[in-house]
């Protein structure tokens, strides 16, 4: 009898032994991660996670994109615009930056095509989207470098470049549009996949605002680092898990290519009110909207681009500095 005790004593510590160190293993999730991404085109540079979740995330979020500051605290795993990634580090939060999963999706657009490079633009009111979004950011810099003066108004003003800002591109349509039923030049800024059906309404691309942002930065591809990929501390150390994340990131771009016709439905499954839900997207649609995923030393260098122009004009944009080297993910 004391031996069959003194052996299911044994075995008993072993199995508290092995508990324990589950239990204090950073690199073991106790029920899986959480992720969440805001609605539109970061959406999109989630799609190949949302049609194949890993095993190792227990929930999947999109949300309306005016909430995603406070979710993306709330989650250990996020796709934030890269500005609120650089602010929630600056601010504290332990957040690990892992790469970038949308490249930009802005295009200048006109009632005719009488605007031929962006010192056109001066004297002209330009209606546009996403006020101090990284778009908004790099289209203000642009602007700047071409060394137009760039202000905020309902009324174009001589000498100067006016930018009249609306909450979303129906609203900027209906100026395009109505401007163009009455004969007026009119100059707006818009995202893909809206692009696309301004197009359709007789509207002229002017400019491909990822093409400029390449010429400004020199760098080997077209577009900014717009809307990243970020985890927390402890999900960076679950390097099992960080390759399992990686990888349903990294087809991304050629999956949305190849499933151009599934895209909306995937992303309505999960989120019924996307605003993408109803739409029919075709392959050259989503490749310009920039959805392949970057990591390493690439992404950084397309990151501090993007934040260094945000710091010229908003530093606290950022949380009033560029990340430091423990910002970024290192694999």
């Amino acid at each position: 009898m004391k031996k069959f005790l003194t052996v299911m004593l044994a075995a008993a510590l072993a199995v508290a032994a092995l508990a324990f160190a589950g239990c204090n293993d950073p690199e073991q999730p106790q029920d899986g991660y959480t992720f969440v991404v805001p609605d539109g085109a970061p959406a999109l540079g989630a799609v190949s996670l949302l049609n194949d979740v890993p095993d190792g995330i227990k929930s999947v979020e999109i949300v309306p994109a005016n909430t995603i500051s406070q979710r993306a605290v709330q989650s250990d795993i996020a796709v934030v615009p890269a500005n609120l990634a650089a602010n929630l580090f600056n601010k504290g939060q332990d957040v690990k930056l892992v790469g970038t999963v949308t490249h930009g999706n802005l295009f200048v657009l006109g009632t005719s095509n009488s605007v031929n490079a962006l010192a056109d633009l001066e004297g002209k009111l330009v209606f546009s989207i996403g006020q101090n979004s990284v778009p908004d950011y790099v289209f203000r810099t642009l602007l700047e470098e071409a060394e137009l003066d760039v202000v905020q108004g309902d009324a174009a003003q001589e000498g100067k470049v006016t930018i009249r800002y609306f909450a979303d591109g129906s609203a900027v349509m209906q100026q395009l549009i109505a401007a163009k039923g009455e004969g007026i030049d009119a100059v707006g800024v818009l995202a893909e996949p809206a692009v696309a059906n301004a197009i359709n309404n007789g509207m002229v691309e002017l400019f491909d605002l990822q093409s400029l942002w390449q010429q400004h930065t020199g760098a080997d591809t077209p577009g900014y680092a717009q809307a990243v990929l970020i985890v927390k501390g402890d999900v960076a150390k679950d390097k099992v898990f960080m390759d399992e994340l990686i990888a349903a990131f990294d087809g991304n771009g050629a999956f949305v290519s190849e499933h151009s016709a599934e895209v909306a439905g995937i992303i309505a499954k999960v989120y019924p009110q996307s605003s993408f839900a109803a739409q029919t997207f075709t392959a050259e649609t989503l490749e310009r909207c920039n959805c392949g995923f970057m990591t390493g030393a690439a992404c950084k260098a397309e990151f501090e681009a993007m934040a260094d122009a945000i710091m010229r004009i908003n530093a606290q944009a950022i949380g009033g500095k560029l990340p430091d080297a423990a910002f970024y993910y290192a694999g």
